[in-house]
């Protein structure tokens, strides 16, 4: 008895190949199709991914890019800001050395870091964020340049001050009057000192300066010779400078005037040399006087001493209690 193949399956007409085809064969061929479409859709997915990831950014990465952009143009201005900042810098510092040093002719102080402080400082710059690091460098940069604005603001009015006392300094005594002067031979300052001679205390109204005889004297600031006067049992020779200014300076115990009442006379000008006139040892009795009162002279050495010396002179004048005259 022959059996029918076809006796059990199921037909449906396909009308895109015209045939009948079983029920079973159409529905595996519709899953390879499937399975077909969904990989080429895959791959075709994959292909547009990479391509587009190569020409266009993701979210992701778009946002990235926005940040580092934004971080850079601070980064640019920043730079902007430090480099001029520098140059501020810089120049405040050229205008503070040359006031020092050209018209004090001392040297500013020298500024110091703190190796600790600058350590602990990058050490809290790691826990903070990239936004976070430039809003506070940006604060600080603020304030920078503030104090930068303020400093260089006090040079200039400093700077003209100057320019319009430049020719005023030249008439304030500010040189020591003595050639070749040695630490050892500052004598007593102003004040209440023992006579060399009576051994009571007295007004002392100078500095002495103890010094050989011959030794040049030079004038402390220019000016014009007011008097020249000799007492060869009391003073020596003894010159009066009027500064113009309320300024006036003597110079008293001298051999002799190498000047003459009413002359013009310019800073560091000699003007005499140290004498002896045998009640004490050879030196030279110096007076600073402000609107006819007594000023100490060891105020007015600021030309040719520095704070520390000075420092040094003016103890060495106060252990002194005994004049030379």
């Amino acid at each position: 008895m022959k059996t029918n193949k076809f006796a059990n399956k199921k037909f449906v007409f396909n009308p895109e190949t015209l045939e009948y085809e079983s029920i079973g064969r159409n529905i595996k061929l519709k899953l390879k199709r499937t399975v077909s479409f969904l990989l080429f859709s895959f791959i075709i997915a994959a292909v547009y991914y990479a391509v587009y990831s190569l020409f266009f950014d993701t979210p992701s990465e778009y946002s990235v890019k926005r940040e580092n952009k934004i971080l850079k143009e601070h980064l640019d201005e920043l730079g902007d800001r430090y480099q001029h900042l520098d140059e501020v810098i810089s120049d405040i510092s050229r205008r503070d050395s040359n006031i020092y040093s050209v018209i004090f002719e001392s040297k500013p102080l020298d500024g110091f870091s703190s190796e600790t402080s600058l350590a602990s400082a990058y050490k809290a710059l790691q826990s903070k964020t990239n936004m976070e690091i430039l809003q506070s460098a940006n604060e600080k940069f603020s304030q920078l340049s503030l104090k930068v604005q303020k400093q260089s603001e006090y040079f200039d009015s400093l700077k003209n001050l100057v320019a319009a006392k430049r020719e005023e300094l030249e008439y304030i005594p500010a040189i020591i009057p003595i050639v070749g002067l040695h630490v050892n031979s500052i004598g007593a300052s102003v004040g209440d000192k023992i006579h060399p001679i009576y051994k009571v205390f007295h007004v002392h109204t100078g500095i002495d300066f103890a010094a050989s005889v011959g030794t040049p004297v030079v004038a402390t600031a220019s000016g014009k010779v007011k008097h020249v006067i000799t007492k060869k049992f009391s003073t020596g020779t003894e010159i009066t400078i009027d500064h113009g200014n309320d300024y006036e300076t003597r110079y008293m115990y001298l051999n002799k005037s190498l000047v003459k009442e009413g002359a013009r006379i310019k800073c560091g000008d000699k003007i005499g040399e140290v004498g002896n006139i045998g009640l004490s040892v050879p030196h030279l009795h110096y007076e600073v006087r402000m609107g006819g009162k007594i000023a100490d002279p060891l105020n007015y050495f600021f030309k040719e001493l520095s704070p520390k010396e000075t420092i040094v002179y003016a103890l060495m004048s106060l252990d002194k209690g005994q004049s030379l005259d």
